[in-house]
């Protein structure tokens, strides 16, 4: 119970991922998050929304997580993609609540496109976003409920046919959010990461995130046997996290697991549908 009554009280001062972190994908997290240069599924969305240029089908995803072994604790994503002839186009959702005290949610409407100045093909992407977190049940916490729009950006870059870079910056607006008896807003954050792809069956990964107030380094790593299982070890913010992969040529299973000293283990899992070619 003590737990509980912590998180809360960490979540009613301005969570919106920042404390525990909305959910983006079991595949991300095992590899450290280390994904702003990889990004080739719809939860690109979440990462660098550029890698959505790199899908040319369909793509489902739906994702869920338990948090530090707390059952009233919920962390829920899905996202979508649709290659249309131009544009690529995606939408997606994030919720993290606890029981029926606290909920956020992020709606995201994104674009990415792909233009190819000489040789390099460069892609580049862009989130709308709406943003909004609600306290229920307590009549002694007057809130106004807060909530805003924002905006993320990003770029993907094939240096070689084995080395890509990535940027992104989220929050880009940094919204302010006025919640109970305090105010605050949303700090941008920017990501630059590399992925070398070694032998077209194992990936290296390494992101760099910073913000006005800190800055730490995520990295990754990604090995398939026989395009069908993968497995992944990473280091997010020197938190040891690891997961593996199964895949066919229409649906994905992807797990990881996050480990914390004091809260304990987070888990997730993540299931994806590919449509047409």
């Amino acid at each position: 119970m003590r737990k509980i009554f912590f998180i809360l009280i960490l979540f009613i001062n301005f969570s919106f991922a920042n404390f525990i972190g909305m959910n983006d994908g079991a595949r991300a997290l095992s590899m450290g998050n280390a994904y702003v240069a990889l990004s080739d599924e719809s939860s690109a969305i979440f990462h660098n929304p550029a890698g959505l240029a790199n899908i040319r089908h369909i793509d489902f995803i739906a994702s869920r997580q338990k948090l530090y072994g707390i059952s009233e604790l919920s962390n829920d994503m899905l996202a979508i993609s649709f290659p249309t002839p131009i544009l690529r186009i995606g939408f997606a959702a994030q919720q993290i609540g606890l029981s029926n005290e606290y909920l956020e949610k992020i709606i995201y409407l994104s674009i990415a496109g792909i233009v190819r100045p000489g040789s390099t093909p460069v892609r580049f992407g862009m989130n709308m976003k709406y943003e909004s977190a609600e306290v229920k049940n307590y009549e002694a916490i007057k809130s106004n409920n807060p909530s805003n729009l924002d905006l993320d950006l990003g770029i993907l870059i094939d240096v070689t046919k084995d080395l890509f870079f990535g940027y992104s910056v989220k929050n880009v607006l940094e919204p302010e959010f006025e919640f109970i008896s305090t105010s605050d807003k949303l700090d941008k954050t920017h990501t630059i990461g590399i992925c070398y792809n070694w032998r077209s069956s194992v990936n290296f990964l390494a992101d760099y995130i910073w913000t006005d107030i800190n800055s730490h380094w995520n990295f990754g790593s990604e090995i398939w046997f026989f395009n069908i299982f993968a497995a992944r070890l990473g280091v997010y913010d020197e938190k040891l996290t690891t997961g593996f992969g199964l895949k066919t040529k229409k649906w994905s299973v992807d797990t990881a697991i996050l480990t914390h000293q004091n809260l304990g283990s987070t888990y997730r899992i993540s299931f994806s549908l590919r449509m047409g070619r």
